[in-house]
C-alpha cells in the first residue's frame, strides 16, 4: 500500500483552516471566515502577554506568539474518498 506524500499535496485539494493555540479553537472552510476569531484570540493573547512575533507564511498561515503562548491559523488538506481508494 502506497501512502500519498503529505508534502506533495497542493492547496488545490479540499482544505480547511484550523485556528489553534494548544487546543483547536475552530475549523473554517475559508481563511477569511476565520478572520474575526483570529482577531479575538490575538487580542486575548495580547491582554495576557505582549505579542513579540506575528507573521504570515507563504502558504497563507498566520502565527502569533507572545510570552509562552501562541495562536496559529493554518491550512490542512482534507482527505477525500478518492485518496483513500488510491
Amino acid at each position: 500500500m502506497n501512502l500519498p506524500d503529505i508534502n506533495s499535496q497542493t492547496m488545490t485539494a479540499p482544505t480547511v483552516w484550523i485556528l489553534s493555540g494548544g487546543e483547536i479553537f475552530g475549523v473554517y472552510l475559508d481563511r477569511d471566515l476565520a478572520r474575526g476569531a483570529l482577531t479575538v484570540k490575538a487580542q486575548e493573547l495580547n491582554d495576557r502577554f505582549t505579542i513579540r512575533d506575528a507573521r504570515q507564511e507563504d502558504d497563507g498561515s498566520i502565527h502569533v506568539e507572545g510570552g509562552c503562548d501562541w495562536i496559529a491559523l493554518e491550512p490542512h488538506p482534507v482527505v477525500t474518498a478518492l485518496e483513500l481508494d488510491a
